[in-house]
């Protein structure tokens, strides 16, 4: 059965969450696998019930007992409705990135950027618009709680790769990089290049394109 067709009981749901949970904190740990005994043992639930929850929700196959942590995190999150691509988080609150928050140049899409961030202390707590600027280390929290999974980057030079590895580490499906910087990622998260100047909704419809392909 697909995941997006099931239907899945309140007990069967939350543990779903707690399975979504798990593999965040994993993953910050530097893991990127998992084995089934892993979650049984961190989670206090029997074998066979964690087992049977992936299967039935066709996240697993019989007889599998390592799973990756992105593709197990991405396909749970999906099923319970958590993918949320119309809503962004900026880091880079400088000329660019106030533009972009002013939606003076994504006036074309129907993206929504709900939070910024910068580690400049003079700029944290100032409104943009109507959004707070905030420090980065509030990315991780925000980011599950609002399961956000577009990030922005329009950080001075130098220091995209290290706010891309932030945003993987919380779960960031999508980075679009308005930087010169070249950003390496792990596998299965997507990076769209722009600079100002480019369409920007051509872009922001490739990322969602490439997101629905997932």
């Amino acid at each position: 059965m697909s995941p997006a067709n099931l239907t899945i009981s309140l007990d069967e749901f939350k543990r779903m969450e707690r399975y979504i949970s798990l593999l965040k904190l994993l993953k910050l740990r530097g893991r990127t696998d998992v084995s089934l005994n892993t979650i049984t043992e961190e989670l206090g639930l029997s074998r066979e019930m964690v087992e049977t929850d992936l299967q039935e929700c066709g996240l697993s196959l019989a007889g599998q007992f390592i799973y990756n942590i992105s593709k197990l995190t991405s396909q749970l999150e999906e099923m319970l409705g958590y993918r949320n691509d119309t809503e962004a988080f900026l880091v880079g609150a400088g000329k660019l990135g106030t533009s972009l928050l002013l939606k003076e140049n994504l006036g074309q899409t129907d993206l929504k950027i709900v939070a910024a961030f910068d580690n400049d202390h003079t700029k944290i707590g100032d409104m943009i618009g109507s959004v707070r600027v905030m420090s980065p280390d509030k990315i991780v929290p925000l980011a599950e709680r609002m399961h956000i999974c577009l990030g922005l980057i329009a950080t001075p030079p130098g220091e995209a790769q290290h706010i891309a590895n932030v945003f993987c580490g919380a779960g960031i499906k999508a980075i679009w990089n308005f930087t010169a910087d070249e950003i390496e990622v792990e596998p299965g998260i997507i990076v769209e290049n722009t600079r100002i100047g480019q369409d920007l909704n051509q872009g922001y419809l490739h990322l969602i394109e490439q997101l629905n392909k997932r």
